[in-house]
């Protein structure tokens, strides 16, 4: 049996910067905070490249183990044989090719904070394992006589609906229970847009150090036609998406017409075919543009189509009819005070 190499170990990880503008995004980061302090295993859940690693990382980050090791384990990445021996170590001589001891990531946690990505690829066999030492504390390596106890506190990452699985025997419905003593579900990018342009301006300041284009800027009208996306990969999507503006751009300031030409879908690969999405066209996305500038006039105006207008430096009439057009409330409700 040949063992591969060690999967992604991070020894005393830095607290990571999530920005968190919209509500539903605050909302789980106090729930973080609330969370990472106590010691209890944790499930992470939600739709790849939402930033479940971030959020574990963040509970790492705040709690009492924040000076111990951070290891990553990858579930889907390793066979179902070999995972038992890359979990809980092995004895020199347990099986051919078992030429030393070597630890486990539980042992290599130790002290510290494993997580499980993809937790819903493990094997049934593997499975009870896991929850053996969730219950216990304990572990075996493969080979070994004896148990050995380890101190890790243990947070999973799934893009699976654990509890649906379980209830069709798809997962043991008792390390589901183990695992999900708290259950963070992290929002898909989708749900919540408000996100979007400080992302990208974060992605586009990051990326334009690394290509040699310092103090890039991302249009307020492309910022917003990339709010208007939908981004089925989520925000690892859209990073790549802004990597690859400021690639092929090479401007101090992108502008939307930018984005016409750079719409390939990252899950199918940049020789694919873009979406089969239909692109919203450079009138298309103007549109969007102009018509959210209108709904925030008429808010900060309070619903005062006059107010709103001169805001916007148009006549009523014409914001009249652009509320129309774009099917924005002719007034906003303010509440009583």
């Amino acid at each position: 049996m040949r063992i591969l190499e060690r999967a992604e170990m991070a020894l005393v990880a830095p607290a990571p910067q999530i920005v968190a503008e919209s509500p539903a995004m605050r909302d789980l980061l106090e729930t973080v905070a609330r969370v990472g302090p106590k010691d209890v295993t944790v499930l992470v859940r939600g739709e790849t490249g939402t930033g479940k690693e971030l959020i574990a990382s963040l509970l790492h980050a705040q709690s009492a183990r924040s000076s111990a090791p951070l290891v990553r384990f990858n579930c889907a990445a390793i066979p179902d044989d070999l995972a038992e021996v890359e979990l809980f170590g092995h004895t020199r001589g347990a099986f051919t090719g078992a030429d030393r001891t070597r630890q486990g990531f539980f042992s290599l946690a130790n002290g510290g904070t494993l997580v499980l990505d993809e937790v819903g690829e493990l094997s049934p066999g593997v499975q009870a394992k896991l929850l053996r030492v969730l219950q216990e504390g304990e572990i075996q390596q493969v080979g070994a006589g004896r148990m050995e106890r380890v101190d890790v506190r243990v947070i999973a990452c799934t893009n699976r609906d654990l509890a649906a699985e379980a209830r069709r025997g798809r997962f043991r419905i008792d390390l589901f229970y183990r695992l999900a003593v708290v259950e963070l579900v992290v929002p898909a990018l989708r749900d919540h847009r408000e996100d979007v342009p400080a992302m990208a301006r974060e992605f586009a300041q990051r990326y334009g150090q690394r290509f040699g284009n310092p103090g890039v800027r991302l249009s307020p009208a492309l910022l917003d036609a990339l709010a208007e996306e939908d981004w089925p990969g989520n925000v690892r999507e859209l990073e790549n998406a802004v990597a690859r503006l400021v690639v092929v751009s090479g401007s101090r300031e992108i502008s939307v017409d930018a984005l016409e030409g750079s719409r390939l879908s990252v899950a199918h690969g940049a020789t694919e075919a873009p979406r089969s999405r239909k692109p919203l066209s450079l009138r298309d996305q103007l549109a969007a543009y102009e018509r959210r500038i209108i709904a925030r006039a008429m808010t900060a105006a309070m619903g005062n189509q006059s107010r709103a207008a001169r805001l916007l430096g148009l006549s009523r009439t014409t914001l009249f009819e652009r509320l129309r057009r774009y099917k924005l409330p002719t007034a906003v409700a303010v509440p009583d005070v």
